[in-house]
């Protein structure tokens, strides 16, 4: 039985850090939503979980219901948040302080007014779940993190009516780690970006690899067809020569096939020093056919290019015994020229002008 073989995952890589950090933000707003959320509805919940909680702190009507909507909020935004991340709206900081702001406000009303010893670890826990989702993001998490980690010491002044000793010892160390925590987790970030700069160098002598010509060292007909589409698509002008080493056979069975390779590579070599610019693209066709992709360029731009393909084949001067209509290697060349408006075929048909047959 055949060995069924599972293909790997493609490997990801991500084109600027920026686009990395939007990825990050993807993956973890579900996750920072999901804890919010959580605790938002315990909140909302709390007389039925809790039996009447706020019969037993007693809580007015009206401050129920603040807080009510508090949590309504807090599980909107949260909503919005995920869709904001997954969609790469801006905005993101705006969203994250105001839900943080919520939360100081309904912690810091907990701690002071209802004093609740839980609402002390629900600061904590929402401080460090954002400093875990948040810490490659630097102002979102500044955004989220600084109206809880303000209110800490705002609720510790208000309900022990002065500054605590023993709570600012606590709250610095808390800081500390709040800063090293992040700088520890950053670290990874970095580690994991500088891998993905590699794994793109990588990829891109990969593509380079497979979109050039081993011999000749230019580009080869998969890379030429796909720059001729793209430049189509993008209704893009440009002008083109397309040429044929004369007699090619017969120096071949002159000189050899390994001299025949040398010849080619020369003939490369003289077509890429006789383009006008390194964005100009030079493409074996198949065999001994060349073709030369001139960007912006008008018919008798090229034809200045042809020409001077025809001198630099000269002045290499590459020995052709066997040849037809000279001493030296020869080229055919034909130019056609493409303007914006036609389809993507239309290239093909346009018209050629055949400017030397012969050196």
């Amino acid at each position: 039985m055949e060995k069924r073989h599972h293909p790997r995952p493609e490997l990801t890589t991500w084109p600027t850090r920026e686009a990395m950090v939007a990825r990050g933000l993807a993956m973890n707003m579900p996750w920072l939503a999901f804890v919010n959320v959580s605790f938002a509805l315990v909140i909302w919940l709390r007389n039925t979980l809790f039996d009447n909680i706020d019969a037993f702190y007693q809580v007015s009507l009206h401050a129920s219901l603040l807080i009510n909507s508090a949590m309504l909020g807090i599980i909107g935004l949260s909503a919005m948040l995920v869709l904001m991340a997954l969609r790469h709206y801006r905005g993101i900081g705006a969203a994250l302080l105001m839900l943080s702001a919520i939360w100081s406000v309904c912690c810091f009303w907990f701690i002071v007014y209802w004093k609740l010893p839980h609402a002390w670890p629900l600061y904590v826990i929402l401080i460090l779940t954002a400093i875990t989702a948040l810490y490659y993001h630097l102002s979102g998490l500044l955004c989220y993190v600084l109206p809880l980690w303000l209110a800490l010491p705002v609720a510790s002044i208000m309900l022990n009516h002065g500054v605590n000793i023993r709570f600012a010892t606590l709250w610095l160390v808390f800081t500390l780690i709040i800063i090293f925590g992040r700088i520890l987790l950053l670290r990874w970030f970095d580690e994991a970006w500088e891998r993905n700069k590699q794994n793109q160098m990588l990829i891109a002598r990969l593509d380079a690899l497979a979109h050039q010509d081993a011999l000749t060292e230019t580009a080869n007909r998969r890379a030429m067809e796909g720059v001729l589409e793209n430049a189509v698509s993008q209704q893009k002008s440009f002008s083109l020569i397309m040429l044929d080493v004369d007699y090619f056979k017969l120096y071949n069975d002159t000189y050899g096939h390994q001299a025949g390779d040398e010849c080619l590579a020369r003939v490369a070599k003289a077509l890429k020093q006789s383009v006008r610019t390194p964005d100009d693209v030079v493409s074996r066709y198949s065999g001994e056919e060349f073709v030369v992709i001139l960007f912006d360029c008008s018919t008798e731009m090229a034809e200045q290019v042809a020409a001077r393909i025809q001198d630099t084949l000269r002045a290499f001067a590459i020995a052709h015994s066997a040849s037809k209509v000279s001493d030296c290697v020869t080229v055919s060349l034909g130019i056609a020229g493409m303007t914006p408006g036609l389809s993507a075929v239309s290239y093909t048909h346009l018209r050629a002008h055949e400017t030397a047959a012969n050196l």
